[in-house]
């Protein structure tokens, strides 16, 4: 009974270590992880933006899902479907930290499929 109880608990605690994480605001890696992403993502927008929504980060991945916005928090719409729904993909690798994909202005679930193209976890995407 006891080995069945440790296994239960050993399994429970590899579950958790395998689900994503949300990245805290405020913490070290999400501000460098956007920083990053910054350079892409204000090209596509014309201007300085700002993050709002959703960082998980799973292994030597992290996801975005959200918004870009202006320094007052307004959503800034990009592109000729005027949104600001951004989704943005990261990889760790030797060197730290780079953008494998991203979207900015996005109008639908433009993200499926990157789990099977890039080999992120599947873990890490919201899928309706």
């Amino acid at each position: 009974m006891k080995k069945r109880a440790a296994l239960l608990t050993l399994a429970f605690a590899i579950t958790a270590l395998a689900a994503p994480q949300e990245m805290p605001k405020g913490s070290e890696l999400r501000a460098a992880l956007f920083e990053v992403a910054r350079p892409y993502v204000e090209r596509e927008a014309g201007r300085a933006v700002k993050f709002a929504g959703s960082l998980k980060r799973l292994d030597n991945w992290a996801f975005f899902n959200g918004s870009v916005v202006n320094a007052a928090g307004n959503k800034i719409l990009v592109g000729p479907s005027e949104s600001a729904d951004t989704v943005i993909l990261w990889k760790k690798s030797g060197s730290g930290w780079r953008v494998v994909a991203y979207i900015v202005g996005m109008t639908d679930t433009g993200f499926e499929g990157w789990a099977d193209k890039y080999g992120a976890p599947e873990a890490l995407f919201p899928w309706p």
